[in-house]
């Protein structure tokens, strides 16, 4: 596993460099500083606002410069990243992936099924209306008014398949995995996840060559029968407890790289074989609210093969 050591950046660029391939397309992300960050509420199992207020200075210190550092990975990847401007009392909007639904131009903004969450509408709103005059999508819509979907948290293009994979339940209505699919003329594979596990992106991820990571314990036992039913065997990836707890799942793939928090050395030596590198850029404080490297970043230029 490649590490990013903070005190180190210029390695970083060089170790980036010798791994980066230049025929690979790096995506557009969309990040948002963790300006207001902060854990003062509690909406999923694993928002720690205890911990938080004991030492709320430090661990926001922490939890900057861990995003700083992943920002500039994806920079010195090879990454276009974009920033929305963080807002005060939106603790969460740094989590951009639960912004929208993004496929081939086309926006679908979440609409958030928490009180807390819900005055971010409004910014990323105001956001993608902007990158529309410009010309970066083509078209932003919304969900209709008491259907509950949080972006691509809940949502997850799968390119080898050319299918979505929408979680319900916890966060996301199933009325909402109907829409995405005519919205975007796609495929939608509706999965009922454990409220531990409350967004699809914390327990389902599908890798490039095809393999998808999944962790059988977010699910409930007829969304595990769906997803064996749609992958084959040798292409599933069960990853245990504790690398499901360390948000393995959680992460950014493209190419051959896979950026994440952190991993076991089982998985990073069973995805070396597969031929992947691993890139480890610890983001532990932001798993006091729940999330992870993919919440932090929401691929804007998603495209489907036709």
């Amino acid at each position: 596993m490649i590490t990013i050591a903070q005190s180190k950046i210029q390695e970083t660029r060089i170790l980036m460099s010798n791994i980066k391939n230049s025929t690979e397309h790096y995506p557009r992300l969309l990040m948002c500083a963790p300006d207001h960050f902060e854990v003062t509420y509690e909406i999923n199992q694993w928002m720690q606002p205890q911990t938080w207020s004991h030492n709320s200075s430090e661990l926001l210190k922490v939890a900057q410069q861990e995003w700083r550092f992943l920002n500039q990975t994806f920079k010195t990847l090879g990454f276009d990243v974009e920033l929305v401007k963080p807002q005060p009392g939106l603790p969460d909007m740094v989590f951009t992936a639960n912004a929208a639904v993004i496929l081939n131009e086309r926006v679908l903004l979440a609409r958030f099924r928490f009180q807390e969450r819900q005055p971010e509408e409004k910014p990323f709103a105001q956001y993608f209306e902007l990158a529309k005059r410009k010309g970066l999508v083509k078209e932003v819509n919304s969900f209709p008014v008491g259907i509950f979907q949080e972006g691509a948290g809940d949502c997850i293009w799968d390119n080898q398949r050319q299918i979505f994979w929408a979680g319900y339940g916890p966060r996301s209505s199933k009325e909402a995995t109907d829409y995405i699919g005519d919205y975007f003329g796609k495929e939608v594979v509706a999965l009922e996840l454990s409220p531990r596990f409350y967004h699809l992106d914390l327990s389902l991820s599908p890798l490039s060559n095809g393999q998808v990571l999944y962790y059988p314990g977010a699910f409930t036992g007829s969304a595990q029968k769906i997803i064996k039913d749609r992958i084959p065997a040798n292409e599933l990836i069960a990853i245990d407890k504790e690398d499901a707890e360390n948000f393995v799942c959680n992460l950014v793939n493209v190419g051959k790289q896979i950026i994440l928090s952190n991993c076991s050395s089982q998985l990073e030596s069973k995805l070396n074989n597969l031929g992947y590198s691993v890139i480890s850029t610890p983001v532990r404080k932001f798993g006091l609210a729940g999330g992870s490297v993919c919440c932090l970043t929401l691929k804007l230029d998603l495209t489907s093969k036709h």
